[in-house]
């Protein structure tokens, strides 16, 4: 039988994947020059940010979905036709059952237009879609 788990769960709103790729590992185990000595700037960001987070309410047969995202530094609440502010302490309350992270590289946050920049010259630039909600 398939039962929806109802629970709460913590996740960071910023996400280093360092540890967890093979060349690190690698690099920990046999000491082996992968691609950057440490302290050595790379094109390859490890960091990761929250910039959408799913939500369901309901039953597992059928229910409700509301998107949270980030667009520089606010929150909207997309929930059908209507999109909201709300504060981040929303979001990190929300029962998420999607969390979408962005590599930092690709997010600018600081971007005075609608379409964040990449920092790096040799990315495309990430463009929200109006319609992601």
């Amino acid at each position: 039988m398939s039962r929806k788990i109802d629970r709460h769960l913590q996740f960071p709103f910023s996400l280093d994947m360092r540890p967890y790729l093979s060349s690190s590992i690698v690099r920990k185990r046999f000491g082996n020059r992968i691609f950057s000595f440490e302290g050595e700037e790379t094109d390859v960001s490890t960091e990761f940010e929250v910039f959408a987070v799913v939500t369901h309410s309901g039953m597992l047969e059928s229910g409700h979905y509301v998107t949270y995202l980030r667009l520089r530094n606010q929150w909207y609440k997309c929930d059908d036709a209507w999109i909201t502010e709300v504060d981040e302490d929303v979001v990190r309350a929300s029962q998420c059952y999607l969390i979408f992270y962005v590599q930092k590289v690709f997010y600018h946050k600081g971007s005075d237009d609608l379409g964040c920049q990449p920092l790096s010259p040799l990315a495309d630039p990430f463009i929200p879609i109006a319609g992601c909600c």
